[in-house]
């Protein structure tokens, strides 16, 4: 029987990719000749040959195949609750919804471009049309039949699982296309209003953000939708891939709207400090506020409009693997917040050493861009401050002190610190060695320097692991109090060995006056 299926949907799949192949390609070729434009091939007899080929094989063998697994699904509700089946059924939507979100941007990019030029050629959205009808025709078809075999036989388990890895990896997928068009929309706008020269033209920027905005747009609207419907959100409610698209949405979002706002702040410092081109930026310094500003805008409503939805999701009472990833994400927020904040800490600290050192040894170079390099490294301290106290704080609590991801954590950190350390450590007493013994040293900067910054280093490390050590202990020296779950019902049945009749009425005598007990031998 399995075998059966194997064979029935492996060769469905494989058939209908070609005849979707043929049919894309012949349309293509067919317009290219009807509103005479250069083709892609080099002969469109070739073209018509080939993939008239593939779609006179793919199709009937396609047909076949679908007519017996659909005979048999109609058959026996085993065959239609299959995880075959719906491997394949979801593989084929899978696919085409790839497919489909790839030719609906270039069809609206192509529109866009259309109505901006009119010696634009039409060839283009002819042909992103002719694929979207073709897969859009095949998307429905397949998503209908799922959705009937779900509706006459249930979809649990594997199945169902299977109908999750399709959904919300195709939701993160629309998410990312809506977030990230957005953005881009929005800093060629800011860009629009600022240089007046600039101008919107076919092919450009803003076309191009625009299609990867609705489709996205479209993409997750209707996924996000599809999964939030009663049936399926109540089947999901509790899922692991569920939280973790959600959770990853959320980590994207909160890792870019704060490297938008450290952008900012970077930019912000560096004007202030008298940095003309903080970072070497070419354009004027109102322009480049345009990819933070407009980043922050973005990611950060997302980022507080997905941290609602999940706690939305989990309710009063979460279910443990949701709560597995929210501590995921909660300790990989903090271990990144923390990498910046000691970068920035320790950058600042390379800086001033820097700064102290070289004029010490009555030398000026390499001190020239000391404000740019301060003004980065403040805005690190800034960033990764709030944020590491924000989720650090999160991971205190009771229910929090004792998960894997705090253990992995407080080690990943211990064990780059102390790696920090070692190496750090090793290159300053290498360079106080050579300073004490006189050697000869033929690096650019004086040695003072070196050690310098090895020792900012090394401050830096030591500090994050020593404190990080000291939780550890503290952790260690603590344990876990388990609370019994209260037994359900009236009754409590207890079995007592190695007592006497007499010693067990003495424990029991205790018990309230409202508690009877009887013995039985």
């Amino acid at each position: 029987m399995i075998q059966r299926r194997l064979y029935i949907y492996i060769v469905a799949a494989a058939s209908l990719a070609m005849l979707l192949i043929g049919l894309v390609n012949l349309g293509s070729t067919a317009i290219n000749q009807i509103l005479n434009t250069t083709s892609p091939y080099t002969s469109a007899r070739d073209a018509y040959a080939g993939f008239g080929a593939v779609t006179l094989v793919g199709l009937p063998v396609w047909g076949i195949h679908w007519w017996l697994a659909q005979r048999f699904a109609n058959r026996n509700a085993d065959e239609r609750a299959s995880a075959i089946r719906r491997l394949y059924l979801y593989v084929v939507l899978a696919a085409t919804g790839v497919g489909l979100a790839i030719y609906l941007r270039r069809l609206i990019e192509d529109a866009f471009g259309l109505a901006l030029s009119t010696s634009a050629e039409g060839a283009s959205i002819t042909r992103a049309i002719w694929a979207v009808v073709i897969l859009s025709a095949f998307w429905a078809y397949h998503f209908r039949t799922a959705a009937v075999d779900r509706a006459t036989v249930g979809e649990t388990g594997v199945s169902a699982t299977l109908r999750r890895w399709y959904a919300y990896p195709l939701t993160f997928l629309g998410l990312a296309f809506l977030l990230f068009g957005a953005r881009n929309l929005l800093q060629q706008i800011w860009v629009l209003l600022v240089e007046h020269d600039q101008v919107i033209v076919a092919g450009g920027l803003v076309p191009t953000a625009l299609a990867t905005m609705l489709t996205g747009l479209l993409i997750w609207g209707f996924h996000s939708q599809w999964t939030a419907r009663p049936p399926v959100a109540a089947d999901d409610q509790a899922s692991t891939l569920r939280a973790v698209e959600g959770f990853l949405a959320l980590a994207g979002s909160v890792a870019l709207a704060l490297f938008g706002a450290s952008q900012l702040l970077y930019y912000v410092l560096a004007r202030i400090l008298g940095i003309e081109n903080p970072g070497g930026i070419s354009s004027g310094i109102v322009v480049a506020l345009a990819s933070p500003v407009a980043t922050i805008i973005v990611f950060g409503l997302a980022w507080l409009w997905i941290r609602q939805q999940l706690a939305s999701d989990a309710g009063q009472t979460e279910a443990r693997r949701q709560a597995g990833v929210r501590h995921l994400y909660t300790h990989l927020v903090a271990l990144l917040a923390l990498a910046t904040l000691a970068v920035g800490v320790g950058g600042l600290l390379w800086t001033l050493s820097d700064q102290l050192l070289f004029r010490m040894a009555n030398q000026v170079a390499g001190a020239g861009e000391w404000r740019d390099k301060t003004s980065l490294f403040v805005t690190l301290i800034i960033v990764g401050v709030p944020m590491w106290l924000s989720h650090w704080r999160q991971s205190t609590g009771p229910t929090e002190r004792y998960t894997l991801s705090r253990r992995l954590y407080l080690y990943a950190t211990l064990l780059a610190s102390v790696l920090a350390v070692l190496i750090s450590g090793a290159i300053f007493i290498y360079r106080l060695l050579t300073l004490v013994l006189g050697s000869s040293y033929r690096g650019g900067a004086p040695i003072t320097v070196d050690m310098g910054r090895a020792l900012s280093v090394v401050v830096v490390a030591a500090a994050i692991g020593l404190y990080h050590w000291r939780v550890l202990r503290s952790d260690g020296g603590t344990h876990p109090v388990v609370v019994p779950e209260p037994l359900a019902g009236p009754e409590i049945q207890v079995a007592i060995t190695g007592a006497t009749e007499q010693e067990i009425r003495r424990a029991l005598a205790d018990l309230p006056d409202s508690a009877s007990f009887t013995i039985r031998k």
